[in-house]
């Protein structure tokens, strides 16, 4: 069975020292419990170098497996559409080398680096992150007010739609027609893209955020695929299929079901972990609000989702690797 662990789940297990109980009760259960680069980004945003410590302890064990980056796996899937799709943007000969040291980075490097010099790392990590956090957190309180203040109830995420709205400019719209509606999870992966694409090499060359594009540019054209603003348009529109991009049906779907309950600044965290639940089979958290907007997404989704259980660890006043040991049955 293969487990993700929320980081309040591991948050227990690293201060508590259970990690050696952790890795037997894995053994004995035959469990792979992976470990998304996202958590160990939260982990490292603790200020408590002792708890951040023995937390990142835990989280490194050799048993566990470490997964790709959200980002690496949502680019994977638009390019796989891609290529059905669109083959005209592919290249020819690709460029694997780039996503290659990144991939290795993030499943590698930076865990060594985490477990002999956390210091470094969380000294470094507010420079890239907070503005980014910031920004996420606004939109996701922007969003939940505006639902809240207008009595907006989203409804099945599978069957939610987004009307063309009439005073934007036609270059946002770029074929999509005034008056029609388009399936949300469609709508925000053409602009998610769209905006990350754009202008790809001038981002890497002034520093901006480029990660999107880092990972699609080795393999296809970006000048062919924005060339066209409404054939890209078309593409998400009405050509991609969300059985076959489940993160990016996720990122969008978790972002609304947050909406409804309230946002503060570890939602946005919250959302990014959401696409790595196609890596698991059982996901286990504390945090009540985000397992009930899981499962909200996992009613809707158009895929199979694994196994979501909130644990209480804290109430149970038992350790932690009992109550994640209780919830396996």
């Amino acid at each position: 069975m293969r487990v993700i662990l929320d980081n309040n789940v591991w948050s227990y297990v690293g201060i508590e020292g259970s990690k050696a109980e952790l890795e037997s009760l894995a053994r004995a259960r035959g469990l792979s419990v992976r470990t998304p680069p996202a958590t160990l980004l939260e982990v490292l945003r603790t200020k408590n170098p002792e708890k951040r410590d023995r937390i990142i302890d835990a989280m490194t064990s050799r048993h566990w497996t470490r997964l790709r980056t959200e980002a690496d796996a949502e680019c994977e899937e638009f390019v796989s559409e891609v290529r059905r799709a669109r083959p005209r943007w592919v290249r020819q000969l690709s460029q694997p080398g780039r996503p290659a040291t990144l991939r290795n980075f993030w499943t590698r490097d930076i865990w060594r680096h985490a477990a002999h010099d956390s210091a470094t790392l969380s000294a470094a990590q507010p420079s890239f992150t907070d503005e980014v956090e910031d920004h996420v957190f606004g939109v996701m309180k922007q969003n939940s007010l505006a639902m809240r203040e207008s009595a907006w109830q989203a409804g099945n995420l599978a069957e939610l739609t987004y009307l063309a709205p009439e005073d934007v400019p036609d270059s946002y719209l770029a074929g999509w027609q005034r008056g029609t509606r388009a399936e949300g999870w469609r709508v925000d992966g053409r602009d998610v893209f769209r905006h990350a694409l754009d202008g790809h090499e001038l981002k890497t060359w002034a520093g901006q955020d480029s990660t999107y594009g880092d990972w699609v540019a080795p393999y296809l054209h970006l000048d062919r695929a924005l060339k066209d603003p409404e054939d890209f348009t078309r593409f998400w529109l009405t050509e991609a299929e969300a059985a076959r991009m489940p993160r990016n049906w996720l990122r969008w779907a978790c972002g609304v079901a947050l909406w409804e309950h309230k946002i503060t600044k570890s939602s946005g965290r919250d959302h990014q972990l959401a696409s790595y639940l196609p890596d698991c089979d059982l996901f286990l958290s504390e945090d009540r609000r985000f397992v009930r907007a899981l499962e909200r997404v996992k009613a809707d989704a158009p895929f199979p989702l694994p196994e979501i259980r909130w644990v209480e660890i804290e109430a149970s006043g038992g350790r932690a690797v009992d109550v994640v040991a209780a919830a396996l049955d």
